[in-house]
């Protein structure tokens, strides 16, 4: 079995999705494979599943960002909601806006301040044009009242390191990716986009606390097969991931990274993200977001 990355090593998703891949590795007792593939905002490996055989061979473990993709590009071969089976959501997600640790802003507010009498956009680092951290930027910049330039790259990972070697001055980062820079002193986090605080970074208000009632919900990551997958393939994978996400060493180990497990059913997921589908063309439209 193969199991698609949409994006580089060294992000939340890679390392949750090897995590599974070696859980499930010794669980069926055959060979689990993580290929990561990144870039196109999620497209270049996503269309690998959609063209996979449904066999439940070869399966893409992906993020909220994957259903906005046919919005944005409608020249993608493929779509992201009909060409998929979804199997499991894995996690809830929470995310969080860093800083260096030398930079001057030490709160959201300061930043603030900061970027509108200097009269100068704040760059903004996000995993891809069109991504779910770029229409934070958005939000962010509509609420506060400044400019904001963000600036796509292949990965969050990727945005994180640019952050750190001063390239860019904040990023959009899920909190697992940037929490073992914030214990290192590397970077500061300013605030959670979450429903409520991280359990990981409970002196880190969130959004919604600072008076940004529109970066409230958090992400996902969740596993997907081929549409045509048969249900038994679907119902017997989800049952074994789910199994794994129930283990108190991984529960503890996702909890540590700002991951909250969840057991939904494969159908719920899928309505899930449909409703999420029609929450992004809105947000699209209202930005006047192109990437053509």
């Amino acid at each position: 079995m193969r199991i698609i990355l949409p994006g580089p090593p060294g992000s939340s998703p890679d390392r949750i999705t090897r995590l599974l891949a070696e859980q499930l590795n010794k669980k069926w007792k055959q060979p689990v494979v993580v290929e990561n593939r990144p870039g196109g905002t999620t497209r270049i490996g996503a269309e690998i599943v959609a063209r996979a055989a449904p066999d439940g061979y070869t399966l893409l473990s992906t993020f909220v960002s994957h259903g906005m993709v046919k919005l944005l590009y409608p020249e993608t071969p493929y779509d992201p909601i009909t060409d998929f089976a979804p199997v499991v959501q894995l996690v809830d997600t929470e995310t969080t806006l860093v800083v260096r640790s030398d930079s001057p802003y030490k709160t959201l507010q300061e930043m603030i301040e900061g970027v509108k009498k200097r009269g100068r956009p704040l760059g903004i680092g996000n995993f891809g044009t069109g991504s779910s951290f770029h229409f934070y930027s958005l939000i962010l910049g509509q609420g506060a009242g400044i400019d904001v330039l963000p600036v796509p790259y292949k990965g969050e990972a990727l945005s994180l390191s640019d952050m750190i070697g001063g390239h860019v001055e904040a990023s959009f980062n899920s909190v697992g990716t940037a929490i073992p820079h914030i214990r290192e002193g590397r970077v500061r986090a300013l605030a959670v986009l979450a429903p409520k605080r991280s359990r990981v970074l409970p002196d880190v208000p969130t959004f919604l606390e600072l008076g940004f009632p529109r970066l409230r919900a958090g992400g996902w990551f969740g596993v997907l097969a081929p549409a045509g997958t048969p249900k038994p393939v679907i119902d017997k994978i989800r049952t074994d991931i789910q199994s794994i996400l129930r283990e108190p060493d991984v529960t503890k180990w996702l909890r540590d990274q700002g991951l909250e497990p969840t057991f939904e059913s494969s159908e719920a997921f899928g309505e899930s993200m449909k409703r999420e589908a029609v929450e992004w063309e809105k947000l699209i439209k209202e930005f006047k977001i192109s990437v053509n």
